[in-house]
């Protein structure tokens, strides 16, 4: 099976799906080859994904081809779709993003792997919020050492920092409801997410990246 449809509401969870997936497979970056789309996918949108797929893997014997739907999909582009599914290069694995399975034809869904990641419901406890704030303020308005010290804490596993970014996503998130106009808040949403991204999907060092988001502010 070369084609696949990730499935999820959460448009940053299938991007990290699709990076770790891709990561597993030992395709260079180089090789990925993204379409996203500020509007509906049309026709036009997948002569440009033909020519993609057409095109010879650059660092490696194999390549990829996303294509992010979260904006849409005609119906006349995901008829177009179909061959480039079912016939894809033998050295190409294409890789489609979609909220809901439901807008998808079936003639689609039966030529691919359908991969629906599930949903994540987190619920913050009154000790969650408490250290949440804590640590918000620090980050927002304490000193550079304090900010430092807690980089160190939260870097020693990751499994735990990957559920501090989720559980902070939120309580920030929360926080922008009771103040939208707060744009620190909205600003490090950005930034955390962002790094969120990188801690998951790349090695880079945990406690490098959570110094750089905690010393920007």
């Amino acid at each position: 099976m070369q084609s696949f449809l990730i499935v999820t509401k959460n448009k940053d969870e299938a991007a990290l799906y699709v990076s770790e997936f891709l990561e597993k497979l030992k395709i260079d970056p180089l090789d990925i080859n993204l379409q996203t789309f500020e509007k509906a996918v049309g026709i036009e949108d997948v002569r440009k994904i033909q020519k993609a797929t057409l095109l010879k893997p650059f660092k490696g014997k194999t390549k990829a081809v996303v294509i992010d739907t979260y904006e849409d999909i005609t119906l006349e582009a995901q008829n177009a779709l179909l061959k480039i599914l079912e016939e894809p290069p033998a050295n190409t694995i294409i890789l489609l993003t979609t909220a809901k399975k439901e807008l998808i034809l079936p003639t689609i869904i039966s030529r691919c792997k359908v991969i629906s990641l599930q949903e994540k419901e987190i619920k913050l406890t009154e000790n969650n919020l408490a250290e949440l704030n804590d640590t918000l303020n620090i980050i927002i308005n304490g000193k550079a050492g304090d900010k430092l010290k807690v980089a160190q804490d939260l870097a020693k596993d990751k499994e735990n920092l990957i559920s501090w970014f989720e559980k902070m996503t939120i309580f920030v998130k929360n926080k922008l409801i009771e103040d939208s106009n707060n744009r620190q808040y909205l600003n490090f949403l950005k930034e955390l997410q962002k790094t969120y991204k990188t801690v998951r999907s790349t090695n880079t060092s945990q406690r490098v990246a959570l110094e750089n988001l905690f010393l920007s502010f």
